[in-house]
């Protein structure tokens, strides 16, 4: 006795979209494959039947062309209150099972009724308030349990013909739990794979971690002035620990900007410190600390606009060499010239050959030159940990930060996360967790209104990460963003929140 529910859907404008008036955004013909082997095989042992169900609404149904309808091999009901169309192809209740046609136009008591009889393996495959009517649905027996979806990306609108169908987003309940390669349909031009969640009763998603810290610093938080001027309330001293096996904690209560996240990191991984790089690529993250006023302030007169000094990715890959803005580029320097200690290299060296070793980490301090720094380092410290269970070594990640503010908070995890599956990949391990250690946890003033907004919103099923497996072997400088695919990513809208400079 299963309700299932399969759909394609385009995420348009962080919508799941899934037709234009009563057509399909795409028809994928190794979707439309998947979705009749879906359908068609695996019928649930406690069935009564041996056909599987596909349930749907009466647009839906007159959407297929007479041909096909109905769908061979299977039931087909069709949900409607149409009393003339009920009239055409009625269920009885009470009719022997053995007896059951190929469709049914039926109401809703109707389908109860057979549902609850048949034990069927039912398959809801639309049109959006049948979708609808079961992810929203208040008895757990009446949810779907499993739902497959079909994520295409690249979509592009043509002829002003923009997707208007919607369904609902999936709830928290939903887990994803796995995902196909990556597939290339040549009629529409798009990417697509195919999706398969879990519903879990009571299940909640590791976003309640921040979301719970934003409320403790809400309600005991110090108020304080800082560097900014802007004001924040602070807390002492917090611990989060994230499960990064198959999903990441990446938000869903307002969208994330995500390719800001990526570019980031790999500019750090290059050792990159000319933030310039970044703007160019669509990165406004280090303009504000980085801009002409900024860096006067500091004192830094001699550093050309963008510059950010021996930072992050300066300590990563040449820590402790002399710095200089000439290098803050490295695709124009030989870095061999540079210098200085590849932290990164010599964790990636120890995971490969001593990977139980306690020292196993990359700092990101260095006092003696915070006056050369356009700010000093949040994050500070970041340790590897790796486990094994039988002949599989799982790899985690510890780190601290000495300044960290709820805007922050995601882009920190999600950007060492990516560092961790990198690395993972790349010493045959497998990710595992991440915990995330902060001495001064705050929220600034000015983003008080805009947490209050997210905090009405209610988290979502988090996506996976998955990595090209050119990482493996790619020199650290030769890695791209679109090395990096988020999968099952439909979060709640951009919430709008400026920095703090």
């Amino acid at each position: 006795m299963t309700i299932n529910a399969i759909a394609c859907v385009v995420n348009y404008k962080n919508k799941l979209a899934i037709g234009i008036n009563n057509s399909l955004v795409v028809s994928l013909k190794n979707d439309l494959l998947f979705f009749k082997n879906m359908t068609s095989n695996n019928i649930s042992q406690d069935s009564k039947i041996n056909r599987n169900v596909v349930l749907m609404g009466r647009k839906t149904w007159f959407s297929i062309s007479n041909d096909k309808r109905p769908l061979a091999n299977r039931i087909n009901l069709v949900l409607t209150n149409d009393k003339e169309l009920l009239k055409t192809s009625p269920y009885k209740k009470g009719c022997k099972i053995d007896t059951l046609k190929d469709h049914y136009f039926i109401t809703w008591d109707d389908f109860i009724d057979f549902y609850k009889r048949t034990c069927a393996n039912v398959f809801v495959i639309g049109g959006a308030e049948i979708y609808n009517l079961f992810l929203k649905n208040p008895d757990d027996k009446l949810v779907p349990s499993k739902i497959y979806l079909t994520e295409v990306y690249d979509y592009k609108v043509e002829n002003n013909m923009e997707p208007n169908v919607f369904i609902e987003p999936l709830s928290q309940n939903y887990k994803l739990i796995s995902v196909s390669d990556k597939k290339h349909d040549n009629l529409y031009n798009v990417h697509y794979r195919f999706l398969q969640y879990k519903y879990i009763p009571g299940y909640i998603t590791d976003e309640y971690k921040y979301i719970n810290l934003i409320k403790y610093i809400f309600s005991n938080g110090n108020e304080r002035l800082d560097r900014t001027g802007v004001g924040t309330i602070s807390s002492l001293g917090h611990r989060m620990e994230f499960d990064i096996s198959q999903t990441i904690p990446l938000l869903t209560t307002r969208k994330v900007a995500w390719k800001a996240i990526i570019e980031e990191l790999l500019f750090f991984c290059r050792g990159d410190t000319d933030a310039s790089i970044l703007k160019n690529r669509g990165v406004k993250i280090w303009d504000g600390n980085t801009s002409r006023e900024f860096l006067d302030s500091r004192g830094l007169h001699n550093y050309k606009s963008g510059i950010m000094g021996p930072m992050y990715g300066w300590m990563w890959r040449f820590y402790g060499a002399k710095y200089s803005q000439a290098f803050a580029d490295t695709s124009n320097v030989d870095t061999q010239k540079i210098g200085g200690f590849d932290q990164l290299a010599h964790v990636e060296n120890l995971l490969k050959t001593d990977p139980f070793s306690r020292r196993i980490y990359i700092t990101n301090l260095n006092p003696s030159q915070t006056a050369n720094m356009v700010l000093e380092t949040c994050h500070v410290y970041l340790q590897f940990y790796v486990e094994q269970r039988g002949n599989q070594k799982y790899l985690s990640g510890y780190f601290t930060m000495r300044s960290s503010d709820s805007l922050a908070w995601c882009y920190n995890i999600i950007s060492y996360t990516i560092l961790i599956y990198i690395l993972a990949l790349r010493c045959n391990m497998k990710p595992y967790k991440i915990i995330y250690n902060s001495v001064d946890c705050h929220i600034y003033k000015n983003h008080f209104s805009q947490l209050q907004e997210q905090l009405q919103r209610t988290p979502r099923p988090l996506p996976m990460l998955l990595l090209d497996q050119s990482l493996e072997y790619k020199d650290w400088s030769e890695m791209e963003f679109n090395d990096f695919d988020l999968v099952g990513y439909f979060p709640h809208p951009i919430i709008k929140m400026p920095m703090a400079v």
